[in-house]
């Protein structure tokens, strides 16, 4: 566990697919609220920054080109405290153009089991794996004209971690 800022990770994922995008010639956009992107939080940096990027890139992969588009946005959800511990609750919502991802590997990364028909299947299970340890959910939605990971996330912030270590450090005062 450690002390990151969310919009280090998402600058990292975008800055990760932007030579797919534009090679694909989509568009790009992103309504992130400020506020989100300084948010200071506690966790796994690198797993979350694993997973985003593989929600990410999957949707870049299955985006129609040229002209269309994958859309990244975020919101903040109730702030929760629970033993102590302050904790918000974010939905990441990775939306495309076109008709989604390929029925075969939502089936891969949704079914439990070993036997994987796509490594793009597998990829995304062990994604879907990771973000439940992280106490995270990701659903795949698909509507007439665009098709969306919806990501539910809880992360502790770091804001009652800076409270709890400065009452422990005036404990040993």
């Amino acid at each position: 566990m450690e002390e990151f800022v969310l919009g280090s990770i998402l600058d990292a994922i975008v800055s990760q697919v932007m030579l797919l995008v534009r090679g694909k010639s989509l568009q790009l956009f992103h309504e992130i609220p400020d506020e989100i992107k300084t948010l200071a939080l506690y966790g796994d940096q690198i797993k979350l920054q694993m997973v985003l990027s593989d929600f990410l890139l999957n949707v870049v992969n299955h985006t129609p080109s040229p002209n269309g588009w994958v859309e990244i946005k975020i919101s903040p959800g109730l702030k929760i405290i629970q033993d102590g511990h302050e904790f918000i609750h974010l939905k990441f919502r990775v939306s495309h153009s076109g008709q989604g991802l390929p029925s075969n590997i939502l089936q891969d990364m949704f079914e439990e089991g070993n036997q994987w028909t796509t490594q793009e299947g597998l990829g995304l299970y062990m994604s879907r794996k990771m973000l439940s340890r992280m106490n995270g959910h990701v659903h795949y939605v698909r509507e007439q004209n665009k098709c969306y990971f919806l990501i539910d996330l809880e992360l502790r912030t770091r804001k009652e971690w800076q409270r709890n270590l400065q009452a422990e450090t005036s404990m040993l005062s």
